[in-house]
């Protein structure tokens, strides 16, 4: 597929109809429908189906969607590559890191790494452990920062590990279990109101592990994917949040009560890399910054 090609998919994919999707890559309805006409009969199967006037992807269509963002990804990282060595940087430096530690940790660690390298030229990716796994088997970026469990292994990636995490309840200041100073069971939660973590996530899957360990029911009073989303919620009083250490350090910061509960501690802080690539430059120099920040902000 051409650039182009690849472009107007992904604004299929985002836009409702044929026509905000051409408008956001500068082409007509009529050259957007024509080339979406030409790209199916060359692919030999059809990407949309017409519902009420309006295309939809068809599971083949959808099925290509991942790669197509990933192969845009890539031509992206190409062009500020190519414009970042014509402006005189001597490397980049491509990072992933999933959102509680890439806002806890990452701005300070990036700090040291301009006064070693200011020349180098950055990338952040978001995402989940999973993805910027993934992105780091397939060398999109150098280096990684997941919160993951001890068990998570992959023969094309390496790992390090910066940190042990433990679980934490974050109250409301005004909560009346925010005044205690020692650590918490989770059998003295089990009649609030809880707000954790998906048990897709490492952290949510502990607090999941522990409540079965200790007997208690399953019965959240909601489950969300970010520990800043379960902080504030915490925050407007609706009730307990069960985050993991960075999310406690978040909590903090905006002024709530993080108190440490006496679980099992099955999550981690850990970098990921390309196996085959060793860390040199300025992912060594990042590396060794995020330990430092680390030591700085762990345990809470």
């Amino acid at each position: 597929m051409s650039r182009r090609e690849l472009a107007l998919l992904r604004a299929m994919y985002l836009h409702p109809t044929v026509t905000a999707a051409a408008a956001s890559v500068h082409m007509s309805q009529p050259a957007a429908s024509a080339l979406l006409r030409g790209l199916e009969t060359r692919l030999g199967f059809a990407l949309f189906s017409r519902d009420q006037r309006r295309l939809q992807l068809t599971s083949q269509g959808r099925a290509l969607v991942p790669e197509v963002l990933n192969a845009l990804s890539a031509m992206d990282t190409v062009d500020r590559l190519a414009g970042d060595i014509r402006k005189g940087a001597t490397a980049r430096l491509n990072v992933g890191a999933v959102a509680v530690a890439a806002a806890m940790l990452l701005p300070q660690a990036l700090v040291s790494v301009r006064r070693v390298h200011p020349q180098v030229a950055l990338t952040v990716r978001a995402g989940t452990a999973l993805e910027i796994m993934e992105m780091a088997a397939d060398h999109r970026i150098d280096l990684g920062l997941v919160i993951t469990t001890s068990a998570t292994a992959s023969e094309r990636i390496a790992r390090e590990r910066l940190a042990q995490l433990r679980l934490h309840a974050v109250f409301h200041p005004g909560h009346a279990q925010a005044r205690g100073d020692g650590a918490l069971t989770l059998g003295e939660l089990a009649a609030l109101d809880l707000i954790v973590l998906s048990p897709a996530l490492p952290a949510g899957l502990a607090t999941q592990q522990a409540m079965a360990a200790a007997g208690l029911p399953w019965r959240p009073l909601m489950e969300v994917s970010q520990s800043f989303t379960a902080c504030e919620f915490a925050a407007q009083q609706l009730g307990v949040a069960i985050v993991e250490t960075l999310g406690a350090r978040y909590a903090q910061r905006q002024g709530l009560v993080a108190r440490p509960l006496r679980t099992r501690e099955d999550a981690e802080l850990a970098l990921v890399f390309p196996r085959d690539k060793p860390l040199e430059g300025a992912a060594l120099s990042l590396r060794n910054a995020l330990a430092e920040a680390v030591g700085g902000q762990l345990p809470v």
